[in-house]
Order: C-alpha cells, then structure tokens, then sequence
C-alpha cells in the first residue's frame, strides 16, 4: 500500500493534469451517464464524473488502489453510486453498458503505459454504441537531444564502475527506452509530430511513423526524446512536453543512439519509429541526410532472452515446475467447504516437499487461493 500512495500523490497533486480532465469531463459527462473508470487508481477521475452528473461510476484495478478508491468514495458520500471492481479490466465483466470509458494510462511516450490495448478491449466489450472513450487522441512528438546524463544512463554498463565482465551489456541498455525529466536546453532540433492515434477507433498492432528534424544549433545527437500532446475532449489538452509552458508533472522518454550522431545547424534527421504496443517493443531509425550517419536501435536488442524462446512457436514439450505443480495441488482442494488453513494443511500433508520450506507452501497457497477463489 505505502508504494500505491506514494504513486498516486503524485498523479492527485498535478494542478495541471487535474484541471484538464476535470474540464474535460464536466464537457462530456452528461446527468445519468454510466462510465468506467478504467485503471482507474485511486479514483479521483471516478469521483469528477460523478460531480459532473454520472448516475453510476464502475471503477476497476486490479491494484491495492481500489480499496482506496473504495474507502474514498465512501467518505465522498458516493458509496452507493461508485462501484469498485478488483479485476484487471481485461478480465472484468460489467452489469450493464457504459457511456463513457475514461482512462488516464497515457505513459510518458504517450502510448507506452499499455492504453491502447485497455482502451480498445474495453470500447468493444463495455461501451455502448455511440459512446466515447476519455481521452480520444494521442499524438507522439519527438526531436533530438542532447544531454550527458541521458548518455551515461544509456551507457552505463560500460562505465568505469562497472566489472569488464558485464560491459557486454552495453548493447542491451543502448536499446532500452528510459523514463526522463528533460528541459528545454536538452532538445537542438525542433520538434515533430510522429502521428496521432484515435482512441475511438481501431488501431493496428503495430504502427510506424516517419518524421523529419532540423537542427537549430550544432552539437552531438545523443538520441531522441519522446512526449506526448492529448486531446482528452475536443478543445481540452494535456502534454508532458518540455517546451511546453504548462505541462502536467510526467517524465519524457529517452530513446539513445548507439554513438551520439553529429550534426551542424540546419542539418535534417530523417526519423522513424515503430511501435508494437502488444509487445511493448520500440524501434526507432534515422540517418543525418548531410553526412550520411545513420542509427538503428529496438528496445527487442534490451531482451535478456532465453535458450528456449528462441525455440519455434508451438513445439515446446511442456512440463510443470514445482511451483506449477503446486497451484494445480492447491485448487483442487477448493470444494466450497475447506477452509484456507485445512487447504494448506492438505497440501502440506499431501505433498511433501513440493517446496523447499512448510512456510513457503502456505504463502503460495495464500496467494493463489486469494487470486483464483472467492
């Protein structure tokens, strides 16, 4: 709980974030509309649809977060029109239709935080014909940076500090996208427009945007940076921008180049950027059109990968782990008439040494009966 709290203060606190949706939502939350509230946290977009006039509120995470979202809109007077789901939305079933889906998992490069997938699957199964999604477009920025603290994160396996027997991993951490809190100072190219995506309709698994950048000084290339503009409703926008006068408090992304790319005032960058939001995997290319240097990278290079995942698909001969064999163990014994202590004593008793401690077997029995039992 003290890390959900020290999460959400953050997302509570931000001014500017707060003043954009609740200005969104008074637009379009009508008097008697129904709406999830999709990861919805601590409930704090809930509870403005509420005020705004929404007749029922079903708010679903899969965190600790709802308890609080729970306890909240029970002290806020809502209890009775607030309905909190424990369920991660993929798997959460609701009564009725909604009006709105509202969902605030824009990550720091826009998309990154798995809003595309939550907001399509929820669009197709909760919402009802001619509803909406909250918020509705997500348009992805970049330009380029430079900035020695984005490079030593970026090569920081290689650094002095570190044993030359783990330096192999420089590859991996080049490739790997970075949450960062950049300025102004940082950007030398100006900015472009990579694409929108509309939330409202059907989107591609995977999608590839080009874009062009112009240098406005001379200097090293250390990689990209990446942000966001939102359009939560018509007319009402947030971004985490750093060259925007009002942004909401959220890191940017860092996207390096391998070696940092030189160029001189006026010179263009031809950029692309290909994004599989499934697999949360992040490609991005560009070549210096002047001189010819050029960059490829993917956050797939950053996989610490496996003998077996490189196994074809669908030929793996299966066996269960101990562990495996535990949870298969435990929900047998969950008839509607045990106990969760006369189920850990069973499959104690039952099976012995399925793990290396008694004290092991009980917390996994814990976990499992509170995940997969009512």
């Amino acid at each position: 709980m003290s890390a959900t709290l020290q999460e959400h203060i953050g997302y509570v606190s931000d001014a500017v974030r707060t003043e954009a949706f609740r200005q969104a939502i008074t637009q379009a939350v009508k008097p008697g509309d129904v709406v999830a509230d999709v990861g919805c946290g601590v409930a704090v977009l809930g509870l403005m649809c509420l005020e705004a006039g929404a007749a029922r509120v079903w708010g679903i995470d899969c965190t600790d977060a709802i308890e609080i979202a729970r306890e909240t809109a029970q002290r806020a007077g809502f209890a009775d029109r607030y309905h909190c789901v424990g369920e991660s939305s993929f798997r959460a079933v609701l009564p009725e239709p909604v009006d709105v889906v509202i969902c605030d998992h824009v990550g720091y490069f826009g998309i990154d935080y798995g809003i595309i997938q939550i907001a399509t699957d929820a669009r197709r199964r909760f919402l009802r014909p001619g509803g909406r999604v909250i918020p509705g477009r997500i348009t992805l920025q970049v330009a380029g940076v430079t900035s020695p603290d984005c490079r030593a994160k970026a090569e920081a396996w290689a650094g002095p500090d570190v044993p030359a027997a783990f330096h192999w991993l420089r590859d991996s951490g080049i490739n790997i996208k970075y949450s960062q809190l950049l300025d102004r100072e940082t950007v030398i190219t100006g900015q472009s427009a990579l694409g929108t995506i509309d939330l409202n309709a059907e989107i591609p698994d995977a999608v590839r945007f080009d874009a062009e950048l112009v240098a406005v000084s001379a200097g090293q290339l250390d990689g990209l940076g990446g942000w966001f503009d939102c359009e939560i409703v018509e007319g009402v926008t947030m971004t985490n921008s750093p060259l925007a006068d009002r942004p909401i408090r959220r890191p940017q992304v860092f996207l390096a180049f391998d070696r940092p790319l030189t160029v001189d005032e006026g010179d263009r960058i031809s950029v692309s950027v290909s994004i599989r939001p499934d697999a949360a995997v992040i490609a991005w290319s560009g070549r210096n059109c002047r001189t010819g240097e050029a960059f490829r990278q993917s956050t797939w290079r950053s996989q610490i990968l496996r003998e077996e995942d490189f196994a074809p698909k669908g030929t793996q001969i299966r066996s269960l782990t101990p562990v495996g064999a535990a949870l298969q163990a435990i929900l047998g014994y969950v008839d509607g008439r045990r106990t969760d202590r006369e189920i850990e004593d069973l499959v104690l008793h039952n099976h012995p040494g399925l793990l290396p401690s008694d004290e092991e077997v009980r917390k996994l029995v814990r976990s499992e009966l509170a995940r997969s039992a009512r």
